[in-house]
């Protein structure tokens, strides 16, 4: 089996993503009006998060539920040395992290500033709700926006020739974790990938208002 498929960033599919309600935890849409440049990240976008089980909706995208990185970038306060310090994503921040200076080796307390974090996790990067679409394979995160993503993903997973030729730095199949891409791993992924679909195509079948 070969895969030729066009060498689509993930944000391709990223029109409309399945999530978990925030409010009651249930299915909820997020709809999303790319604009005509999408790369690295959607600039003027318009997006909605709707969910037909409590009612939920939000469009502001004021209120980022997702991962945040903190920075440090100062004068160290006993030597003046530069401080840098990046954090590690969380969905919690922190007002305060304590660094040690490398060259005058003192230990103090610095604000940090924080700021949306763009890379892919499993949420949407639109509001930074959990997607619906997840599962764990040996202790891996696997997830995907929608159905058309997780056929996209499927596809490349089953081939056993795949043509990489032309794709960007910004394809998806470029960058996939390798544990996916091994094709030790090829018969469990296609398993997870057909169950998730089976679950999602067995929660929406009676419900048109989640058509698309």
């Amino acid at each position: 089996m070969r895969f030729n498929k066009p060498a689509y960033p993930t944000v391709y599919f990223s029109e409309v993503i399945w999530v978990k309600c925030p409010k009651c935890f249930d299915l909820a849409v997020v709809k999303t009006e790319l604009p005509k440049y999408t790369i690295p990240f959607p600039e003027g976008h318009k997006s909605i998060c709707n969910c037909n089980s409590c009612g939920f909706q939000d469009s502001e995208n004021e209120n980022w539920s997702g991962y945040v990185q903190g920075f440090i970038n100062q004068a160290c306060g006993n030597c003046g040395s530069r401080i840098s310090h990046t954090t590690e994503p969380t969905r919690k921040p922190y007002k305060l992290s304590e660094i040690t200076c490398e060259v005058c080796k003192s230990e103090r307390d610095y604000k940090i500033k924080w700021y949306r974090y763009r890379n892919e996790k499993s949420t949407d990067p639109y509001f930074g709700f959990d997607l619906w679409l997840q599962a764990n394979i040996k202790d891996k995160e696997l997830w995907l926006y929608n159905i058309d993503h997780l056929d996209y993903l499927k596809e490349y997973v089953e081939a056993s020739l795949r043509e990489d030729d032309g794709r960007h730095k910004y394809s998806m199949i470029t960058n996939l974790p390798q544990w996916i891409k091994s094709s030790k791993n090829r018969e469990l992924i296609v398993k997870k990938l057909n169950s998730l679909k089976q679950e999602f195509e067995k929660k929406t079948v009676h419900n048109t208002l989640y058509k698309t």
